[in-house]
C-alpha cells in the first residue's frame, strides 16, 4: 500500500508541436472516414458540423452586396436601404461581369496585333507577367475558398424564400462569370501592353483583381456590420435546413444537413480543380505569348 502523501509521477505535457500534429492526424482521419459513412456515425457527424460552421464563418466574414440583398428588408419601411441595395447590385454586376466581357468582345488591347500570341516581350516582362498571373490565380482560388463557400452555405442551408434566394444564385453566377471574364481580359491586357512600362502590368493586374472583389469593396463598415448581424440571426444551428438543424455535438446529424454539406464540398472541390488546372494552363500560355 502506498504511503499517505506520496507524490504521483508528473504526467508529460504535450508540446505545441505535438498538439499541432494531433490536429493534422484528426483532420486526416475525418477526411478518410466521412466519404463512405452515414450521418449516424459520430466521427462523420462531427466532421459535417465543423464544415458547416466553417462555411457559416465564411458567410459572415466575406460580406458582399449579394449577401446584403439576401437579408435586406425589402419593404416600404426602409426605402433608402432598398435603393442602396439595388444601386450597389447594379454597380457590382457591371464592374464584375460586364466590363471584363466588353474588353473580351471588343478585343481592344490586341486589335492592332497580328495575332493573340506575338511572343515578343523581354525576359523581364515575362517574369513580371508570370508572377502577376500566378497571383491572380491564387486570388481566384481564395475567392472560391471564402466568398463562394459563404454564398454556397447561404444557398444550401438558409431558406428565406425563393425571391431572396435569387440574390445568392445571382452572386454565385456573377463570381464564376467574373473569374472567367477577368482572366480573359487580363490575358488581352498583358499581351497588348507587353512592351509598355512594367507599372502598367501591375496596375492592370490590380484592376482585374478589383473587378473580382468589387461586390465586397462596395460594402462599407456600417453596412457590413449590419449584414453580418442579420446573417448571424438567421443562420443559427437550429434554423439551418428549414429548422432541421445540425444536431448536437457528440451526436448524429440530420440526413438533410449531412447530404447538404457533402454536396456543397463536392461542388467546391470540382470548381477548385477546374480553376487550378485551367489557371496553370492560363499562366503558362500568357507567359509564353507575352
Amino acid at each position: 500500500m502506498e504511503e499517505e502523501g506520496q507524490q504521483q509521477p508528473p504526467t508529460k505535457q504535450q508540446s505545441a508541436l505535438d498538439i499541432l500534429l494531433n490536429l493534422d492526424m484528426q483532420a486526416a482521419d475525418l477526411k478518410a472516414q466521412h466519404k463512405n459513412a452515414s450521418n449516424e456515425d459520430i466521427v462523420c457527424a462531427n466532421w459535417a458540423r465543423s464544415e458547416i460552421q466553417s462555411a457559416r464563418s465564411s458567410a459572415l466574414a466575406t460580406k458582399s452586396i449579394f449577401t446584403h440583398c439576401f437579408i435586406a428588408p425589402w419593404s416600404s419601411a426602409s426605402p433608402f436601404r432598398c435603393v442602396y441595395a439595388v444601386a450597389m447590385l447594379f454597380l457590382a454586376i457591371v464592374i464584375q461581369v460586364v466590363v471584363p466581357f466588353i474588353i473580351l468582345i471588343t478585343r481592344q488591347p490586341i486589335i492592332d496585333l497580328p495575332n493573340g500570341c506575338p511572343n515578343q516581350s523581354s525576359p523581364q516582362t515575362k517574369v513580371i507577367g508570370f508572377a502577376l498571373s500566378l497571383y491572380f490565380v491564387f486570388q481566384t482560388l481564395q475567392l472560391c475558398l471564402n466568398k463562394l463557400r459563404g454564398l454556397g452555405f447561404l444557398h444550401s442551408f438558409v431558406d428565406l424564400g425563393f425571391g431572396r434566394s435569387l440574390f445568392i444564385k445571382l452572386g454565385i453566377l456573377s463570381q464564376l462569370l467574373g473569374m472567367a471574364g477577368a482572366g480573359g481580359a487580363q490575358y488581352m491586357l498583358f499581351i497588348g501592353n507587353a512592351d509598355g512600362a512594367f507599372i502598367v502590368l501591375v496596375l492592370q493586374s490590380l484592376a482585374m483583381t478589383f473587378c473580382l472583389t468589387v461586390d465586397q469593396n462596395l460594402m462599407g463598415h456600417k453596412n457590413g456590420t449590419y449584414t453580418a448581424a442579420r446573417v448571424s440571426a438567421v443562420a443559427k444551428d437550429h434554423l439551418l435546413c428549414n429548422g432541421v438543424g445540425i444536431g448536437e455535438d457528440g451526436g448524429s446529424i440530420p440526413q438533410q444537413s449531412f447530404d447538404g454539406i457533402k454536396q456543397m464540398i463536392q461542388g467546391e472541390n470540382f470548381i477548385l480543380g477546374m480553376i487550378s488546372s485551367t489557371g496553370l494552363a492560363w499562366v503558362i500560355a500568357l507567359t509564353y505569348c507575352m
